[in-house]
C-alpha cells in the first residue's frame, strides 16, 4: 500500500515518519527529493531564470537552499517562482515512483506537506495527517532550528489549513503531548491499523469508514 503522511511545518511528521522506517516501512521524504533536484543543472538554470536571480545556477543545492529559504516566506513572488519549477517535477517523480512500485509488497510512506496541495493523495492508498498547535509548533522550531516566528508563521500560511488536512485524510494522528508520546502513538498505529491492513484478508482493497485516531 501506498500512505501519505502529511501535516504543517513542525508537527510532527518526521518523527512518526521515523518511527515507522524503524518498523519496517519504506519511507521517502519528499523534502529530500525536492533536495536532490536543487543540484541538477537543468533546475538551477529553471530557477535562476525564473526568480531572476543571478548565480543560482553555479550553486550547489544547499547554496541555493541557504539563499531562498528566508526569502521564500517573506516574499510570495520568490516563493511563487520556486514553485513553478519544482512542484511539476515532484508529482512526476511521485506518480513515475508510484508506477515502478505498484507490483512491489510492502508499505510504501510518502512524507510530504503538500500531499493534498499537489493532488499527491490521487497516487495514494491512504493518507494521515499529523497536527499540533501552532503555539506549540512555533516554540519548539524556534528553540531547535533557530529559525524564526515570522518563517514558521508564513510556512503555515502558505499551506493548507489542518484542520482541512484532517478532513481530507483517512486518519489523523494528534500530536498533544511530549515526543515520546508521539512515537508510542505512531508506533501503535502502523502496529494495529497499518501492519493490520497489510495482512492478508485485511482491509487494503476493500472500502471503510474513515477512522479518526487519537
Amino acid at each position: 500500500m501506498f500512505w501519505g503522511l502529511t501535516g504543517c511545518s513542525g508537527t510532527g511528521v518526521s518523527t512518526v515518519a521515523a518511527v515507522w522506517n524503524r518498523l519496517g516501512a519504506h519511507v521517502c521524504s519528499l523534502d529530500a527529493v525536492g533536495h536532490g533536484f536543487l543540484n541538477k543543472p537543468a533546475v538551477k538554470k529553471a530557477l535562476e531564470s525564473e526568480l531572476g536571480i543571478q548565480g543560482l545556477s553555479s550553486m550547489s543545492g544547499e547554496q541555493i537552499r541557504e539563499q531562498l529559504r528566508e526569502r521564500a516566506f517573506a516574499f510570495p513572488e520568490i516563493l511563487g517562482g520556486i514553485n513553478r519549477v519544482l512542484h511539476p517535477r515532484l508529482k512526476r517523480w511521485v506518480a513515475n515512483s508510484v508506477e515502478e512500485l505498484r507490483d512491489e509488497n510492502g508499505v510504501f510512506v510518502l512524507d510530504a506537506a503538500l500531499i493534498f496541495e499537489l493532488g499527491l493523495d490521487n497516487y495514494l492508498s491512504r493518507t494521515v495527517t499529523v497536527t499540533d498547535r501552532l503555539e506549540r509548533v512555533m516554540k519548539r522550531l524556534t528553540a531547535r532550528d533557530g529559525i524564526s516566528k515570522d518563517t514558521v508563521t508564513g510556512r503555515w500560511q502558505n499551506q493548507i489549513s489542518l484542520r482541512e488536512k484532517s478532513m481530507r485524510s483517512h486518519f489523523v494522528i494528534r500530536n498533544a503531548s511530549t515526543e515520546e508520546m508521539l512515537k508510542k502513538n505512531a508506533e501503535n498505529f502502523y502496529k494495529e491499523v497499518i501492519q493490520r491492513m497489510e495482512e492478508p484478508g485485511g482491509t487494503q482493497n476493500k472500502k471503510e469508514t474513515d477512522k479518526k485516531r487519537n
